[in-house]
């Protein structure tokens, strides 16, 4: 009892740590784990054993695969096919950039997908005389809500889908895309309704017509200036199609995500070898977000040791026994903890809770104990919508629209996002209830 209070005064520690955010957030995980090591809570080699390497490769492959399919500027290049297609309709430029960002994080990871779109969303705004704040917001909370379709949309279900092993990866599209889906629907129609002066058509506004003919000129000119050869379009669509592909045959190949993904990034390398630069790419790859993961492993991997993990296990059960109770548990607690703080060391904590948990009766015989992963993936991505801080899309966000003189604020943020926040997680309650009741 006296090892379990010890390791988990270091994980609160850490946590405390990460939410004052005096020091970075690498070095407070790196520290909490090396003492660990030091004080023998966890020997080296159980600290290295404890480190999911899968998850790890999973995140450098997609980091090294993405920042390729960067560099040759496929992503930007659909962006400003979409610019152009909307003519600059507000409605339109709404509709698209908010369905083609939900679509580039179920596939990419959210700070690329707003790195790509946001600026132009502001400049698009901007020519054809938009406010465009709420433009800005609707992408962060789209590219949050569909990073949650995927296992590689966001990094919670990168954890899960990787240390779940009993998970595939066309379980996540078949589980969460229906909520994803839905909740994108009803989010759109929603800031349509309560932002309808600036969301609306302007066909007859003969101005604004004039704006948005030159901003659409402007579009083309930075389309045109991208220079980007047919054959390096479809070359690159096709390796990142191949690589989707092996995604979604896991269960006849069997091929690791991480293989999968390792493999996409060679290959691209391979084929574009004059284009792109190995050394250039591994200087982008996010090497502290590794050491963060590696880190936070040791320290689930400690708590794991001294069976504080069992404890807490034990101590849901004890809490309730009711599986209905636990899932909106788990749903809403996660999704409030993601809207304060880094979701990531609470997920990572709770998976192996939640698999010790479902070796318990009576969840253990409950055919039904496999949703408790479903309403812990939707509670964090979603909940990462509620504040400013609350996913790193959203702290990009906000930075590059600062540069462009355009200031949001931490209240103004809060009072667009947390009705989103709130609506998404109804949503996400009901849908686990109908699958808890099927």
């Amino acid at each position: 009892m006296n090892d379990q209070l010890s390791v988990l005064l270091v994980f609160v520690a850490v946590f405390a740590g990460i939410i004052s955010e005096k020091l970075d957030k690498v070095l407070i995980v790196l520290f909490g784990a090396l003492l660990l090591i030091f004080t023998g809570f966890i020997d080296f080699h159980a600290a290295i054993h404890a480190i999911d390497f899968n998850t790890i490769c999973l995140l450098l492959g997609m980091m090294l695969l993405v920042e390729a399919l960067r560099e040759v500027k496929i992503f930007e290049w659909i962006a400003l096919e979409i610019g152009i297609f909307t003519k600059g309709d507000p409605v339109k430029v709404f509709l698209l950039f908010g369905l083609a960002t939900a679509i580039f994080s179920a596939f990419l990871d959210n700070v690329t997908t707003v790195l790509i779109m946001v600026p132009l969303i502001i400049s698009l705004a901007n020519s054809i005389g938009l406010e465009p704040k709420i433009f800005i917001l609707s992408l962060v909370f789209f590219s949050n809500i569909g990073g949650a379709a995927t296992l590689i949309g966001d990094p919670p279900n990168i954890l899960i889908g990787t240390q779940v092993k009993s998970l595939k990866f066309m379980d996540f599209i078949y589980f969460l895309t229906p909520p994803v889906v839905v909740t994108c629907t009803i989010i759109f129609w929603y800031l349509r309704k309560t932002k309808s002066k600036i969301i609306k058509s302007r066909n007859k506004d003969f101005p604004w017509l004039f704006l948005s003919s030159l901003a659409l000129e402007q579009i083309k000119r930075e389309k045109a200036n991208l220079e980007i050869p047919k054959s390096v379009l479809i070359k690159a669509s096709l390796i990142f199609g191949l690589v989707l592909l092996g995604f979604f045959s896991h269960a006849i190949t069997h091929l690791e995500p991480a293989i999968v993904a390792l493999a996409g990034a060679v290959l691209m390398l391979i084929v574009f070898h004059r284009r792109l630069n190995l050394h250039h790419l591994i200087t982008h790859v996010e090497w502290p977000t590794l050491l963060f993961f590696a880190g936070l492993f040791i320290i689930v991997g400690a708590m794991e040791e001294v069976g504080l993990l069992e404890t807490i296990s034990h101590g849901l059960v004890n809490l309730t026994d009711n599986l209905w109770v636990l899932l909106m548990i788990i749903l809403w607690a996660s999704a409030i903890l993601s809207g304060l703080v880094d979701n990531i060391p609470f997920v990572a904590v709770m998976i192996p809770v939640l698999k010790e948990l479902i070796k318990q009766e009576p969840f253990a015989s409950d055919s039904k104990s496999y949703l408790l992963w479903w309403a812990l993936a939707l509670g964090a991505c979603f909940g990462g919508n509620a504040t400013m801080i609350g996913a790193s899309a959203n702290v990009v966000s906000v930075a590059i629209a600062r540069s462009r003189g355009i200031i949001i604020g931490f209240k103004e943020f809060a009072k667009e996002a947390l009705p989103v926040t709130v609506i998404s997680i109804l949503i996400s309650s009901i849908y686990i209830s109908i699958l808890y009741l099927w």
